[in-house]
């Protein structure tokens, strides 16, 4: 029981609420998508308005990629959970594929599920660069191997890299969108936003600028929770309140990959009825 508390509080509540906030923003997204581009109600039809798409979307995104580098800086592994992610990654585009040819409803070549996983890996490789550059202690040493006292340490420093590479990703970003074709079957060129030649794109979204609000997350990550430890008190009403919330953030990647499978067999069967008649 002591082992499971002490996994527990691990754990940042505030992190996971503002994930699972998202992810439930997300959902809402792929729902009355679903809706309107299979079954073709027309009472959803706001979702493709300016405010929803260009405003509202964005909004989602940026907590949500930002609230996920900010949790790296307490991954035991970064890299292994990166690789962890491309392989989900790759896993969704497969299965849009397979869905893709009974509802013709899209492919997933590059959504965000990629950019956290591409994001994540570079993130590790910072990481380690700090490492070995004796910024930030190696977490997964020893006490006994870590190499002197935490007074040598300069934690300051990556934040501070992040945050300049992460702002550069953003801004680079209004460079690249202009001289990309209208069209490519290039996987590069559509990793970086041109648009999949012949093939309709489910929420496609480019490497930058998006990868860049992952690393200034992180960047905040480093300098909020410096200490590790979470703002929210662990016997609040919040966490107790929060807790459906939260149990979305705590497992994002596996609710990201199943949700639209489970959504689309709701509203199969709902169609079954008639409803959308």
């Amino acid at each position: 029981m002591e082992i499971q508390q002490t996994e527990s509080r691990r754990r940042i509540p505030e992190l996971d609420f503002l994930r699972g906030c998202a992810l439930t923003l997300m959902m809402f997204h792929h729902t009355i998508g679903d809706l309107y581009d299979i079954y073709h109600q027309d009472f959803v039809a706001f979702q493709h308005s300016y405010w929803f798409y260009e405003i509202g979307r964005p909004l989602v995104l940026i907590v949500f990629l930002s609230v996920s580098g900010a949790s790296s800086r307490f991954s035991r592994n970064s890299l292994k959970r990166g690789f962890r992610m491309v392989i989900f990654a790759i896993t969704a585009t497969a299965l849009s594929i397979f869905v893709d040819g009974f509802t013709g409803i899209g492919l997933l070549l590059f959504n965000v599920i990629h950019v956290v996983a591409l994001s994540t890996v570079a993130y590790a490789l910072l990481e380690r660069l700090a490492v070995r550059l004796k910024w930030i202690p190696d977490h997964n040493a020893k006490k006994d191997e870590e190499g002197g006292d935490a007074a040598q340490y300069r934690p300051h420093i990556f934040p501070g890299l992040l945050i300049i590479i992460g702002m550069v990703a953003i801004f680079v970003s209004t460079f690249i969108e202009p001289i990309l074709p209208a069209y490519s079957s290039n996987p590069f060129l559509i990793m970086l936003g041109a648009p999949a030649k012949g093939v309709h794109l489910l929420d496609h979204m480019p490497l930058f600028p998006w990868i860049g609000f992952f690393l200034s997350g992180a960047a905040v990550g480093h300098t909020l929770y410096a200490t590790g430890e979470a703002f929210t008190q662990y016997d609040s009403r919040f966490y107790k309140l929060s807790r459906p919330i939260r149990f979305l953030g705590r497992h994002s990647l596996w609710v990201y990959f199943v949700h639209q499978p489970i959504i689309l067999f709701i509203l199969f069967l709902l169609n079954k009825t008639g409803i959308f008649r």
